[in-house]
């Protein structure tokens, strides 16, 4: 398949995969965009491919994990680990989750049932072969993003040395639990990076400066 062809099927995942059920019912990938349609039947099906062991950092949720080979993250307290797979590595892309609050269900518009919490933080890293890939990467995240949410503002802010395009928005998908949320893209020489967290409409807690404190604890490997 033609490059061009792969770009067109990716842009078209944004609205496909809003979330899914995997093998220990951890929400989508709410960034599912990136992936090609090849690899789609990953997630749709179970996530029946991915690693039946869990990594070693999720037998400790609290502490620092490294997230693909240039990306170590340290989230902040009361943000609790859900994910981290490597499952997607010869693509260049790295996915890890963390959730806050209880565990809940939801019915999507097709009857299809997944577990949701009163937040949940999406973080998806993709290494490029040279800075101009990951700035491709960058401008298509954040391009999809701004297409796929009501966003309410956009910013510039900087977080432990590293500079992020900061996106606040609501969740107007209905088929989404949550209702809305803040991101982060970046570019660190040839790493692309986005995180993204969204939330109930009750959820108390400040999303940007939860998502601030964990842009802090990221830091950036040479």
């Amino acid at each position: 398949m033609s490059d061009h062809g792969k770009t067109i099927q990716k842009n078209k995942f944004w609205r496909y995969l809003k979330p899914h059920k995997c093998q220990n019912k951890a929400a989508a990938l709410l960034i599912s965009l990136l992936f090609a349609l090849a690899i789609m039947p990953l997630f749709l099906s179970g996530c029946s491919l991915l690693p039946k062991k869990s990594p070693d950092s999720l037998k400790h949720p609290n502490g620092p994990i490294r997230v693909g080979d240039f990306l170590e993250i340290k989230a902040p307290k009361g943000l609790t680990l859900l994910d981290n797979k490597d499952t997607l590595s010869a693509e260049g892309l790295y996915y890890a989750s963390w959730t806050d609050g209880s565990r809940d269900s939801f019915e999507k518009s097709d009857g299809d049932a997944i577990d949701f919490y009163d937040a949940q933080l999406y973080l998806l890293a993709g290494e490029g072969t040279d800075h101009a890939s990951a700035e491709k990467n960058y401008q298509t995240w954040l391009a999809a993003a701004e297409g796929n949410y009501d966003v309410q503002t956009k910013e510039m802010i900087a977080c432990n040395g590293q500079d992020y395009t900061f996106l606040s928005y609501d969740c107007a998908n209905k088929d989404n639990p949550y209702s809305r949320g803040v991101s982060a893209f970046c570019v660190s020489d040839h790493l692309a990076v986005c995180a993204e967290l969204t939330c109930k409409k009750d959820y108390e807690k400040d999303l940007k400066e939860l998502l601030t404190d964990f842009l802090n604890g990221c830091h950036y490997l040479e």
